[in-house]
């Protein structure tokens, strides 16, 4: 295609109006894309929380409530006392490249609501039993409170259980309202090693989902522009089209037209 015809075309009033429409709608599409993209990165931003002040458990979380991410592995403080015949042993947990066993034992707090406390690891379950703390004296504990596991995670044959809440609750005989949440104290009783919990990690990523849109809005853009230009392209073209079929035809009429007859000679 010849570039001078095409920018004749294009300078015509009709198709610079065109040209401004395509690069409105390309604008408006690209900003649209703007905004995906810092949506993208927004979202996948984990607002940071203060987790190593701690807190009161009865202020930071309430009974029979889901564990929420701003209440996961913050250190709180709670007082109360066990429930000595409660105390339950899991095994299958390791602990610095060694399998075990966790004691878990019924804390009751002040207020009467029942919360799981993951006490300590130790070698194996009769040694984790042995540890088990008396139920009569109050305690003070400070931990770092985190999510029940899920029940399915449980594995009886492979000598594996999931610190579930909802399933101690089934086992423990007196529980009236619970947390959803466990505590793991941050210094075992004697007797128990203390079980790794440390703060979570900040975590950045990006929202897949809302790049894609970024992404197509961009060729949005790009398919304004272009459209512009095969509409352009296609009018030279036909024009061009037209200019070679009256070319030839008018060719085609001075080869048919007769020749003129030679005048008559005189007597």
């Amino acid at each position: 295609m010849d570039a001078a015809r095409f920018w004749r075309v294009a300078r015509r009033p009709r198709w610079i109006g065109a040209l401004v429409l395509a690069l409105a709608l390309a604008g408006v599409f690209a900003a649209l894309g703007q905004w995906q993209l810092e949506r993208s990165v927004a979202a996948g931003l984990v607002t940071e929380v203060d987790t190593e002040t701690v807190v009161p458990l009865d202020e930071l979380a309430e009974p029979q409530t889901p564990v929420t991410g701003e209440q996961a592995a913050r250190l709180v403080s709670v007082a109360g006392r066990y429930v000595a015949e409660d105390a339950e042993v899991l095994p299958g947990r390791v602990h610095e490249g060694r399998s075990g066993a966790w004691l878990v034992g019924h804390l009751v707090t002040d207020d009467g609501v029942t919360l799981a406390v993951a006490l300590g690891w130790a070698p194996d379950a009769d040694a984790a039993r042995a540890a088990a703390p008396e139920g009569s004296a109050e305690v003070e504990l400070t931990g770092r409170y985190l999510p029940s596991e899920s029940p399915t995670e449980s594995d009886p044959i492979r000598g594996t259980r999931a610190l579930a809440v909802p399933e101690l609750i089934n086992i423990w005989p007196e529980v009236d309202t619970a947390y959803a949440g466990y505590l793991v104290v941050s210094e075992a009783p004697a007797g128990l090693s203390t079980i790794d919990a440390p703060p979570p990690s900040p975590v950045t990523g990006v929202n897949w989902l809302n790049l894609f849109y970024a992404v197509e809005w961009a060729l949005f853009a790009g398919f304004a522009l272009y459209l512009w230009y095969r509409v352009v392209r296609d009018v030279v073209e036909a024009e061009a089209e037209r200019a070679g079929a009256a070319a030839g035809a008018g060719n085609d009429a001075r080869v048919a037209a007769p020749a003129p007859e030679p005048p008559e000679p005189r007597p």
